[in-house]
């Protein structure tokens, strides 16, 4: 299910986003400048995205121009649905 929040996402809510494998942390240049997002769900601030990129279990993605660059994060181990599949990469 997508879900759209209206506002900034919290770091909880995010993480709770993140877990089923089928939501990303993003970064994203926009006309204000940089900034991050839950896709989908909506923006995050950076003080949030910073503590989304020390959690232990969100992974960056490697899939930046240059290598050891990521611009996307994804949860390492995402929880498994109802049919014990992962939703996402893991």
């Amino acid at each position: 299910m997508t879900v759209w929040v209206t506002g900034k996402i919290t770091e909880r809510e995010a993480v709770e986003f993140m877990r089923d494998g089928q939501h990303h942390l993003a970064q994203m240049h926009t006309k204000s400048g940089i900034k991050w997002f839950v896709i989908p769900g909506g923006e995050v601030t950076d003080k949030v995205a910073k503590a989304l990129l020390e959690h232990p279990h969100i992974q960056p993605n490697n899939d930046g121009l240059f290598p050891g660059i990521s611009q996307t994060f994804r949860f390492k181990n995402p929880r498994p649905d109802k049919k014990g599949q992962n939703n996402g990469k893991s």
